[in-house]
């Protein structure tokens, strides 16, 4: 590993060996983002037609949930144990518990071409970004009762802040943040961010929002993480690397990772606390280059995991150090899901409708 330091900035660069199992289990056609139940410890993958698949965590076995058209984005909420699948083409959630068929499924009418959502655990509300008709639908946990609520153009990121129960809406074509008052339903402030949001993350214990901003010349310019202060709304730009897409927090050491999504795309580190950053270059696969995609992290063993839908290369970075290492998986794979309790990686092939399971 040899590192270089340049005007503020670390680089880093190589492979470090580590000891991992893995193997795949077979799950519906082009799957894609997924989630754990943490009261069973299941996965919950979204296919790219009308289903989900559920893979038990001691056996591997796999049932088939159904949903709506093109099923997009899953989470579940950590205190419900209750799973919702955003059908981005039928305009609605699927709402199950568990394993088989999906106990308990039902679902839920929301806006036009719902995407990604995030949920408050405190209060039991589901958040859906509609980008298509420029709504956020609240879903009521315990009523399923629904509200929409008007914010910016093209709501893509979405993130909620337990503690203050503030949600947060990055706008992709309006340039800007929508905030939500979680508990009147009603949006308080629209925060400029820059051109092109993508993504959002909030890390409660800090009160910060950290947004992805692609920048207008994201295809050949660096871009931009904005970062807002819960508090007061005030904003600050740190630079990236190209067309930064996603990002995920360790509230643990208050590190933010920003993966690029253009090709030979690097990853961004963020300091919480002092806004000072590292680029850690990825090593490119067969094709020569990168394209980076889903972020996730393991808080318990502080490592960081970045698909590459352009190798067959599933990205590790140690927290501590920034070093790097692989794991081997099938080309395009598409998201990744890191379940801290038994230190599993799940990774979304969406190739050869598969799911490659890492034990680490």
């Amino acid at each position: 590993m040899v590192s270089l330091a340049i005007a503020g900035l670390a680089w880093t660069f190589g492979t470090v060996a580590s000891a991992f199992t893995s193997f795949t289990v077979p799950v519906g056609a082009n799957p894609g983002a997924s989630a754990i139940i943490p009261q069973t410890n299941e996965l919950i993958v979204v296919n790219g037609e009308a289903d989900a698949s559920v893979v038990d965590s001691v056996t591997n076995a796999v049932s088939t949930v159904p949903a709506g058209l093109n099923p997009a984005f899953v989470v579940a909420n950590p205190v419900t144990g209750y799973a919702y699948i955003s059908n981005s083409n039928s305009n609605t959630v699927t709402v199950f518990y568990g394993y088989g068929e999906g106990k308990k499924r039902k679902v839920v009418s929301v806006g036009a071409g719902p995407l990604r959502m995030a949920i408050n655990p405190n209060t039991n509300r589901t958040y859906v970004a509609n980008c298509c008709n420029d709504t956020v639908t609240v879903i009521d946990g315990d009523t399923i009762s629904t509200v929409n609520i008007p914010v910016g153009n093209r709501p893509i990121g979405i993130a909620v802040n337990p503690v203050t129960n503030r949600v947060y809406v990055a706008n992709d074509w309006s340039n800007d943040v929508t905030v939500i008052n979680g508990f009147t339903n009603q949006a308080i402030a629209t925060i400029p961010v820059g051109e092109a949001p993508y993504s959002v993350a909030v890390n409660p214990l800090t009160n910060k929002v950290y947004v992805a901003v692609q920048g207008s010349g994201f295809y050949y310019a660096p871009g931009n993480v904005t970062v807002i202060d819960g508090a007061t709304h005030e904003t600050v730009k740190i630079p990236t690397g190209l067309q930064p897409v996603s990002l995920a927090i360790n509230t643990a050491t208050n590190k933010i990772y920003v993966a690029g999504g253009q090709s030979n795309g690097d990853v961004t580190v963020i300091d919480g606390a002092t806004g000072e950053t590292a680029h850690v270059a990825i090593p490119y696969g067969q094709w020569g280059f990168a394209a980076l995609g889903s972020v996730a992290i393991n808080e318990v063993t502080n490592k960081i995991y970045l698909t590459d839908s352009m190798s067959t290369n599933l990205v590790v970075i140690d927290g501590n150090t920034n070093e790097v290492s692989l794991r081997l998986v099938p080309l395009y794979s598409s998201f990744v899901t890191v379940n801290p309790v038994n230190n599993r990686v799940y990774v979304s092939n969406s190739n050869d409708a598969t799911v490659t399971v890492i034990q680490e």
